[in-house]
C-alpha cells in the first residue's frame, strides 16, 4: 500500500504547472494550488494548512494532491483512472469529520466509493454550477460607482458583519473571513456619508467569489452587480479569470452572473462526512 507524504511548496509549484493543460478543464485544481502557494509565500507561519500527494512517481506525474485546510478538502488528479487518488483518500484522516469542497464532478464516484468504504455518514451533499469569466472579459467590465458611495477593498474589522449576515456562518467561519479578506482580494461597497458597508464580496482559497451580499435596505439597485464588477476586475489585474459557484436553484444569482458574461463549464459537489469521534472544536483564531 502507497503511503501518503507531505508535499513542499516546490512541489505544488510542479504540480500547478500541469493542471495548465486543457485550461479551463483544471482551474479549480490550478486555483487551489495557486492560493495556497501564495498563502505559504506571504503568511509562511500559517497553520492548520497541509498537503499531500501518495510515495509514488507516477501519482507525482498525475499531479496528485489532497489539501487539507482544517476541516475542508480539495483533491486533484489528472488522468482517467483515478485509482491512485482513491489510495490516497483512504488513507487520510477522516475521523474529525472533512468537507469536500468544490470538488469537480469528475471526482466524485470516486470520493463516494471511498465515503462508503469507510462507512462515514453524509451531513449533507450540495451540488453547484462553476461559472467562469475570463481575465480579459473581466477586464473590459464597465463600473459605475453611484454618487455617495466608494469600492474599496474589504478590512478584516468587515468580517464580523459578513460573518453575521451570511447563511453559512459557523463556527471557525469568521476566522475563515477574516484570513480571506487579508490574503486574498476583496470588495466593498461604502456610503461615504456614514462609512456603512452596504455591499460585499470576497475570494475563497480556492479563487471563487464568495458571500455576496447586499444590505437588505440597499436592495434593487444593482450594488451586487457593481461589487461583482470591481472585484472581478482587481482578479483579472492580478492575471487571473473570475470564477464563482452558484445553485442551480439560485435564479438571481444565476442571471446576474450570466449578463456579465461568466459561462457555466462545470459542476462542483460540497460534501461533509459527519465526524466519527465526537465533535471537534477548532481553537479560537485557528
Amino acid at each position: 500500500m502507497l503511503k501518503l507524504q507531505s508535499v513542499d511548496i516546490q512541489a505544488l509549484r510542479i504540480f500547478q504547472s500541469l493542471y495548465t493543460k486543457k485550461w479551463p478543464n483544471y482551474c479549480q485544481e490550478y486555483n487551489i494550488l495557486s492560493n495556497i502557494i501564495e498563502f505559504a509565500k506571504v503568511e509562511p507561519k500559517l497553520g492548520n494548512i497541509n498537503a499531500y500527494t501518495l510515495e509514488d512517481e507516477q501519482a507525482k506525474k498525475l499531479g496528485l494532491f489532497l489539501i487539507v485546510d482544517r476541516y475542508q478538502l480539495f483533491v486533484g488528479c489528472l488522468g482517467q483512472s483515478l485509482e491512485l487518488l482513491e489510495q490516497a483518500l483512504h488513507q487520510l484522516d477522516w475521523s474529525r469529520g472533512v468537507l469536500c469542497t468544490s470538488m469537480p464532478q469528475r471526482y466524485l464516484a470516486t470520493v463516494l466509493k471511498v465515503i462508503r468504504a469507510k462507512q462515514l455518514d453524509i451531513e449533507f451533499h450540495h451540488e453547484s454550477d462553476l461559472y467562469q469569466l475570463s481575465k480579459e472579459k473581466a477586464l473590459q467590465l464597465n463600473i459605475d460607482c453611484p454618487e455617495g458611495f466608494q469600492l474599496k477593498p474589504l478590512s478584516e474589522e468587515d468580517a464580523q458583519l459578513i460573518d453575521q449576515e451570511w447563511p453559512y456562518s459557523h463556527e471557525g467561519s469568521l476566522y475563515f473571513l477574516q484570513r480571506q479578506i487579508r490574503l486574498c482580494p476583496s470588495m466593498g461597497l461604502y456610503d461615504k456619508q456614514t462609512r456603512k458597508l452596504i455591499a460585499w464580496c470576497i475570494r475563497t482559497q480556492d479563487s471563487l467569489l464568495a458571500a455576496l451580499h447586499v444590505d437588505s435596505k440597499y436592495k434593487r439597485r444593482g450594488f451586487g452587480t457593481i461589487v461583482v464588477k470591481a472585484i472581478s476586475q482587481c482578479i483579472a489585474a492580478l492575471g487571473d479569470d473570475v470564477a464563482a459557484e452558484i445553485y442551480s436553484n439560485n435564479k438571481a444569482s444565476c442571471s446576474l452572473f450570466l449578463k456579465l458574461g461568466f459561462q457555466v463549464i462545470d459542476q462542483c459537489h460540497w460534501i461533509n462526512t459527519a465526524p466519527t469521534i465526537g465533535k471537534f472544536t477548532w481553537p479560537e483564531g485557528q
